[in-house]
């Protein structure tokens, strides 16, 4: 109860416990994200790639043309257009500075990114490049093409210092290690997945994924690999000669991209069946997911956790974003008070808070105005009282006034001494309410103090005796139904044991 200003306590309302949320902090956490652009390019969105430095803008390609847009997507900052053909794969070298492309032309290109200018062609597929980027020294990049062969470049000459061949179909992805730049990674859609030591020029690791392989992620500390292939992804121990440690398949079409938040531990994964779902990489279970308008082709997701880039086959491109806590912060900024004796500070209105400086703050106890049933509580009517939470109608109010007459050993006093006229809206909250789990043990209690009471009149008026007929009913029907689901109950133990068996 609330204190009143003479010691009086005001009627404390009886709720019910608290029911769990019905989502997860995981499920807040990307809820945050909101749609802050969708836009429809010229042709399918084969790429999305984010820079790894701030402020983590993030490229498209479509058509014949890389955008760069700024870090929430809502314009576009810069268009590269430097191409004769389709661009298929795009990537940032980790300082933000240079970024590399390639496509149909055959042709690995170079681009510095703030003028946008191209800086190299690096010459030598044969065939339609689908993958490509930095090596972790920044003075190396890699490609991998139709041509099934993964190609190691110098940015700086612009040559060719290694050809890696063995895969047998056309290569789909290139990655390099997180923690060696000596190492390569590519997945073919000849089921395999390899590892190259570019300072050998040879395989060390090939393992199978089991079908074409279309996206290859390493985890930090380069001991864990993902790969996608189909509508299955597979998660590889490397460091023990490329062991299976998990493999799911959450999708229902093929799965073409995926990503990595380094900050929450999870990978995001993007397939034709319209579905990004979010894995953690403790239990590799789906955790989230969201649903995209058309299949998705490709996903980028920026290093401070505040925007996801989803690309689709229809040239579509969404963009989600959640407020950074540096915005956050930035946004509860101190409401700078007016100084004494400006227009400021004698327009600043009744709400504006004192300040310190000029003003002087005076509490005050303001006197708690009681409602009717709180003025008979404290005075002791208590049936008058009851009576006037009766005509709140409000369930909380009357189930707590009930409770408390209960607690003070008064419910007698309050329910005895009525007549029909007085008696028949007790029973008819008690018909109505009996059957809420929250109310059934206080109305069980009050019913039981009513018969106690009304025993010898019954039969005297017709309203009340309906009114008892219809709680008889109620609770029998509940008895009913309690019966029913223990039943049900024991059947589905059954069904359930011998399923385990």
């Amino acid at each position: 109860m609330a204190e009143h200003g003479d010691g009086f306590r005001k009627l404390e309302m009886q709720r019910a416990p608290r029911a769990p949320e019905a989502s997860t902090p995981e499920q807040r956490h990307w809820r945050r994200y909101k749609t802050s652009l969708v836009t429809k390019a010229y042709a399918a969105v084969h790429c999305v790639a984010f820079s790894p430095a701030a402020p983590y803008d993030f490229a498209v390609t479509n058509s014949t043309r890389v955008q760069i847009y700024g870090s929430r997507g809502k314009a576009v900052k810069k268009t590269i257009s430097r191409f004769k053909d389709i661009v298929y794969t795009t990537s940032f070298r980790d300082d933000g500075k240079l970024l590399v492309a390639a496509g149909e032309e055959r042709i690995v290109k170079v681009f510095d990114v703030e003028s946008g200018g191209m800086l190299r062609m690096l010459k030598g597929h044969s065939k339609p490049v689908h993958s490509c980027g930095f090596s972790r020294d920044r003075l190396h990049c890699i490609s991998g093409g139709d041509d099934a062969v993964v190609k190691y470049w110098d940015v700086a000459t612009g040559e060719e210092t290694m050809n890696l061949e063995g895969h047998k179909d056309h290569v789909r992805c290139v990655t390099t290690s997180p923690t060696s730049q000596d190492v390569v990674v590519s997945g073919s859609y000849d089921h395999t997945v390899k590892l190259w030591d570019c300072r050998k020029g040879a395989s060390v690791l090939t393992v199978d994924h089991g079908g074409p392989v279309q996206a290859v992620l390493m985890l930090p500390g380069g001991g864990v690999m993902v790969t996608a292939g189909g509508n299955v992804m597979k998660v590889w121990d490397v460091l023990a000669g490329g062991r299976v440690l998990h493999a799911m398949a959450n999708h229902s079409k093929p799965i073409t991209c995926l990503a990595y938040d380094e900050n929450g531990g999870r990978i995001l994964s993007g397939s034709l069946d319209h579905h990004l779902k979010v894995y953690d990489v403790q239990e590799y279970r789906v955790r989230y997911s969201l649903d995209y308008q058309q299949p998705i082709l490709s996903l980028g997701f920026s290093q401070n956790q505040s925007t996801i880039a989803v690309g689709m086959a229809n040239g579509l491109l969404n963009v989600r974003s959640r407020p950074t806590e540096e915005e956050k912060l930035s946004k509860v900024k101190a409401k700078k008070n007016p100084r004494g004796g400006t227009f400021q500070y004698f327009i600043r209105g009744q709400y504006d808070k004192a300040n310190e400086e000029d003003d002087f703050r005076v509490e005050r106890i303001r006197k708690q105005k009681l409602a009717p049933y709180d003025k008979m509580l404290k005075k002791f009517p208590y049936g008058t009282a009851l009576d006037a939470a009766l005509r709140t109608t409000n369930p909380l109010i009357i189930a707590s006034l009930l409770h408390e007459l209960y607690v003070r050993d008064c419910a007698r006093i309050a329910l005895s001494g009525r007549d029909d006229t007085t008696l028949i809206p007790i029973l008819k909250f008690i018909c109505k309410y009996i059957s809420v789990q929250t109310y059934t043990s206080l109305l069980t209690d009050v019913s039981n103090t009513i018969l106690e009471l009304y025993t010898v009149i019954i039969g005297r008026s017709e309203a009340v005796d309906e009114l008892l007929w219809k709680i008889r009913m109620r609770v029998h029907e509940q008895l009913m139904m309690d019966a029913n689901l223990v039943a049900l109950q024991g059947s589905l133990e059954l069904i359930l044991a011998s399923t385990l068996h």
